[in-house]
């Protein structure tokens, strides 16, 4: 099967089981530092790794990031699975490995698994946190607050959609790191915490 037939499968059927890759369309849109669209309307997703919300630490600059690589341009998408109707993938643009190169610089977290290409992007990530760059940097991941009146930590979890918050006599208190770049941040009094949305955490009750 040629290349051309390839790519018109998947993006009319979205058959990628049967494909190890096929080659997109042109990048019409970076929605932010982890999905963006083709020229046929379809997001994909990076596979293997989760950028920060646009809102957060460094969210813009992994926007910005993404778009300086693939943005305007083809890309090669790998081993792509489908979530919801959207493909996940590894991508390539040239001799790029865009995921890789968004976890080197720490403008995304590694999550979990990487297809093929897992030990790769483990050692990107990797590279990040040893050398603290990006997310891991002291801009986005705080042990101490920048105002010592502000000592409560909110704290978001993803993967439980949960939002909770610990004062300094909570057990957990010491575990707990502000990380900016997932949402985390200080809050001065208790009302300021349950306003945004934040609960006690379950160790604190």
């Amino acid at each position: 099967m040629g290349a051309m037939a390839a790519s018109t499968i998947a993006v009319a059927g979205f058959t990628f089981k049967t494909l190890p890759y096929f080659i997109g369309e042109k990048v019409i849109e970076v929605v932010d530092g982890d999905t963006f669209q083709l020229a046929n309307k379809q997001n994909v997703r990076l596979y293997g790794l989760d950028a920060p919300e646009p809102e957060n630490c460094l969210g813009q600059e992994a926007k910005q990031a993404l778009e300086a690589l693939i943005l305007g341009k083809k890309v090669i998408l790998r081993e792509p699975i489908v979530i919801n109707g959207r493909p996940i993938c590894l991508v390539y643009q040239d001799n790029i490995f865009v995921n890789e190169v968004m976890l080197r610089l720490g403008l995304a977290i590694y999550d979990r698994h990487g297809q093929s290409e897992t030990a790769r992007l483990k050692e990107a990530s990797n590279y990040a946190k040893e050398n603290q760059v990006g997310v891991y940097s002291v801009k986005c991941t705080e042990l101490k607050p920048s105002d010592q009146k502000c000592t409560i930590k909110g704290n978001i979890d993803p993967e439980r959609n949960l939002k909770e918050y610990y004062q300094a006599d909570c057990r957990f208190y010491p575990l707990v790191i502000i990380q900016k770049y997932e949402g985390d941040r200080w809050f001065c009094t208790e009302k300021e915490a349950k306003d945004s949305g934040f609960v006690p955490a379950s160790s604190c009750r």
